[in-house]
């Protein structure tokens, strides 16, 4: 590495098994059962969801990669960021579209990915002072988004918060009113600037085909979240038993992502002893995708402290990039 590198860590990988085991079991016990999308990338899971952006239905990743290409530098040379703070990075494949135009205006001096795993953030460094050997300083910060934003270091001037992938919409409401209020805390200047994929609201067929591709690479990806339950529990789930299901809540503007048992299931959990009974017919709801129109969002945002909101959106506005400041 040619620049300055650290990483602060605020979780391990103990802890995080920990929580995860707890967050399972409060999830397998619940009305509806429900099962935390994070689990959705256990092991192959990722390539998994990196085999789903490159299928012909599946339109946010394609569509916001160009939105990015067409006004990334532009968004950049406005905000004028001496640091990109970016949420949930992985790898930083995507990165390279915020950081070479702020490096070519010669304003960026830091980049501090946060995201949940030390690994992807020390092989995303690592890339990224390879191609960027001018990029000064990276401070990386190891955590879950939803307890350990407030590890992210001060701001050293003015500060670019980046969160693509039209995560934003894996939240329920009342979770993206919190994260949202507390990224807000991270920029105290008038001049920072929020970056956010959004997915937009448009005919059902074109959002319920992503969640359903022709290949069947959505339903693994879906099923493989059981593979983490068995993992992580010690269980012994016949993931053989259970079949995906996607489809559009119109009423809540969200696609949902359900494992439908095709028989009855039962197993124990360990520790307890608890038997988890799944009865045929029955689902575990693995993920909610909210997609939103511009009055909604914009109402969201100006509610977490954000008052300027501006949209960068392609030809048939099915997605769009936000740009929201405080």
């Amino acid at each position: 590495m040619t620049g300055l590198f650290t990483v602060t860590v605020h979780t391990s990988a103990d802890e995080e098994r920990f929580s995860a085991v707890q967050e399972i079991v409060r999830g397998l016990t619940s009305e509806p059962k429900t099962l935390s999308p994070k689990f959705l990338y256990h092991e192959e899971g990722s390539d998994l969801f990196d085999e789903i952006t490159r299928l012909e239905e599946y339109y946010p990743t394609r569509i916001e990669r160009s939105l990015l290409e067409r006004f990334g530098a532009g968004i950049v040379h406005d905000v004028w960021p001496h640091e990109i703070v970016e949420l949930g990075p992985g790898n930083s494949a995507k990165s390279g579209t915020l950081l070479s135009p702020a490096l070519q205006a010669g304003v960026l001096k830091r980049y501090i990915p946060f995201d949940i795993s030390e690994s992807a953030v020390r092989e995303g460094a690592q890339a990224l002072f390879d191609v960027y050997p001018d990029l000064g300083e990276i401070a990386a910060v190891v955590g879950d988004f939803e307890r350990h934003l407030s590890a992210i270091p001060s701001p050293e001037g003015t500060r670019l918060v980046a969160f693509l992938g039209s995560t934003i919409g894996n939240l329920h409401p009342d979770e993206r009113s919190r994260f949202l209020k507390e990224v807000r805390r991270l920029m105290p200047r008038t001049d920072d600037a929020l970056l956010m994929g959004v997915d937009l609201v448009k005919e059902t067929s074109i959002i319920e085909a992503a969640y359903n591709d022709a290949k069947g690479v959505t339903a693994l990806f879906n099923l493989n979240s059981l593979k983490a339950v068995n993992d992580l529990l010690d269980t012994n789930i016949d993931t053989s038993l259970f079949r995906h299901c996607a489809l559009f809540d119109t009423g809540h503007s969200r696609i949902e992502m359900h494992l439908e048992a095709e028989a009855d299931v039962v197993f124990a959990l360990p520790g307890s002893g608890d038997i988890v009974r799944i009865r045929a017919g029955e689902t575990i709801w693995t993920e909610s995708s909210y997609k939103f129109t511009r009055d909604d969002f914009a109402a969201e945002l100006n509610d977490a402290g954000f008052g300027s909101v501006r949209w960068f959106t392609d030809p048939d506005e099915m997605f769009s990039l936000v740009v929201a400041r405080p």
